[in-house]
């Protein structure tokens, strides 16, 4: 609501002066206190004394809740309203409602009666005073000054170690930020860690006695409180440099002071099939130097990214296709890693499991291959007894007709056939065998073995790496992975540490070139983990 507040003053020779304001606001506020958007100017008024406010209705009001009330035309009234011609007073302030010009919602004008007194206008506090209980106000002055410099900077300074001076609290820990006593449980002292423990259970980065200088080091050392702008997690590159630019040979780790041009080759975690006597194989996850990794990952899936990422795209069912990196590798909640790429998702729309032309939609189940084959045999078998109403064609049984124990096993021996037929069709020659491993077994249960498919989850589970953070216009999946030239579900397609040093440089940012980001060690690397030989 826009109000027009116009103050008049009077001069000696009876002439009047005035002065307009324009105030949007909801309510007008009247009262002595300086933040009042009329500030009355007689001590008998309260701080906050009374408002004017328009209601739902379309009426304007002066409410207060002061006992004294505020008199409208000459009556004393908490809650009155206005119209135009209103004489409000307060004490010695004259108010008036007055016509509201064009664009002005509500208008007063404001001024003080001409009898006002001076007793009422001044404070006997407001008037000079020589001093205060004989000290004059310069002798005053200085002694609390002085008072301040001792108290508040001199006696910590000195007297108290580790003096810190407060500032804004972290996000974090924004649920305890007026309970300082959670953390500064000894007043003027550093936080210790015991208080971080209560809070949160970690294990350090190096907790055994043959590393023990670590366990001297305060959490605080590294995780910043009270800071502008707040950052809690010491982001400075000699935090780690200092210990990894020149680590002793018994730790097992290679030096990494600087990303741009003092850290190894990246190692990749992969998962490598070990054979079992009974035929089974047993993952485990090995931990090589990217560089070296000459039989690629071994999955035991077979897959052609070039093939399907051709430019001109690739004859699907629902004719030619464009497919892209993101239809099939789908960024997880919040970006960092990707969801997994599943058969039934992403697959089945152009690699269908249907194996009967004359029933296109149906489908034998993916992933278990003694369930193809049962399913199959019940399929046929359902076709060779009748139980399917479409297969009239195939029957042995007719309606009202009762097989023999010698045509039920015919019955059942042809329904295998038929599923073997198939089967065999399906794994070795245009399904399983072109994404799996397919090998011919002398089982007459199963005469075939597929071998288990095990995709890495993460590569460098000891890294932070963000997906989404490098989804920009300058950087696309190829540029960093290459799978439009690969042809086997074997190539390792991780960027080494060339590719990744285009952009990302030196923890000092006057060693980087124009292209390169800024990147200290904890841009991609965290502290607290449960075991150091993982990281090895």
């Amino acid at each position: 609501m826009k109000y027009l507040i116009r103050f008049i003053t009077r001069n000696a020779a009876g002439g009047s002066e005035f002065h307009d304001r324009i105030v949007e606001a909801p309510v007008i506020t009247m009262g002595r206190a300086t933040d009042q958007v009329l500030h009355l100017k007689d001590k008998r008024v309260r701080l906050q004394h009374a408002e004017i406010e328009r209601r739902d209705g379309g009426d304007v009001h002066i409410t207060t809740s002061a006992l004294a009330g505020v008199t409208v035309n000459g009556k004393s009234q908490r809650d009155a309203r206005l119209k135009v011609g209103d004489v409000i007073e307060v004490g010695a302030n004259v108010i008036r409602i007055i016509e509201a010009p064009d664009g002005v919602d509500f208008a007063i004008s404001f001024e003080l009666r001409a009898d006002a007194s001076s007793e009422h206008l001044v404070s006997k506090w407001s008037a000079p005073s020589p001093g205060i209980g004989g000290w004059s106000k310069r002798r005053l002055s200085w002694t609390l000054a002085g008072a301040v410099l001792l108290f508040g900077f001199l006696l910590p300074w000195f007297g108290m170690q580790g003096f810190l001076a407060a500032g804004p609290v972290h996000n974090a820990h924004s649920g305890i930020a007026n309970q300082c006593g959670d953390c500064h449980v000894t007043i003027f002292e550093r936080v210790p860690d015991s208080a971080c423990m209560d809070c949160h259970t970690v294990t350090r980065h190096v907790d055994d006695a043959e590393h023990a200088v670590l366990g001297t080091v305060r959490c605080a050392t590294c995780h910043l409180e009270h800071n502008e702008p707040p950052q809690l997690v010491n982001q400075h590159q000699a935090l780690c440099a200092d210990c990894h630019a020149d680590l002793p040979a018994t730790v097992g780790l290679q030096r990494a002071g600087d990303f741009l041009d003092d850290h190894p080759q990246f190692k990749v975690s992969l998962k490598r099939p070990t054979p079992l006597d009974d035929g089974s194989l047993d993952w485990q996850i090995e931990h090589l130097v990217l560089a070296d990794v000459v039989d690629g990952d071994r999955s035991n899936l077979k897959f052609n990214h070039k093939a399907h990422l051709a430019a001109d795209g690739i004859m699907t069912p629902d004719g030619k296709r464009v497919i892209r990196c993101s239809q099939c590798h789908e960024p997880e909640p919040g970006g960092v890693g990707m969801l997994p790429v599943s058969m039934d998702e992403h697959c089945s729309e152009c690699h269908t499991l249907a194996f009967d032309p004359d029933d296109p939609t149906r489908t034998v189940p993916h992933g278990d291959p003694e369930a193809v084959l049962q399913a199959l045999i019940e399929y046929y078998s359902a076709r060779l007894l009748g139980d399917d109403p479409d297969a009239t064609g195939q029957r042995l049984r007719r309606p009202g007709q009762k097989l023999t124990r010698a045509d039920r096993d015919r019955v059942a021996a042809q329904a295998r056939t038929q599923a073997l037929d198939i089967a065999a069709d399906l794994f070795e020659r245009r399904a399983c065998v072109n994404c799996h491993e397919v090998t011919a077994v002398d089982d007459d249960a199963l005469p075939w073995r597929v071998l288990p498919v095990q995709l890495t989850d993460e590569f460098f589970p000891h890294t932070r790496f963000s997906h989404a953070a490098h989804d920009t216009e300058v950087t696309s999946c190829d540029s960093c992975h290459g799978a439009g030239t690969s042809e086997a579900a074997s190539d390792l397609l991780i960027p080494d540490i060339d590719n990744c040093r285009e952009c990302h440089g030196s923890g000092e940012r006057r060693r980087n070139s124009p292209a390169q980001l800024t990147s200290t060690c904890v841009a991609c690397h965290g502290f607290h983990f449960d075991a150091k030989e993982d990281f090895r």
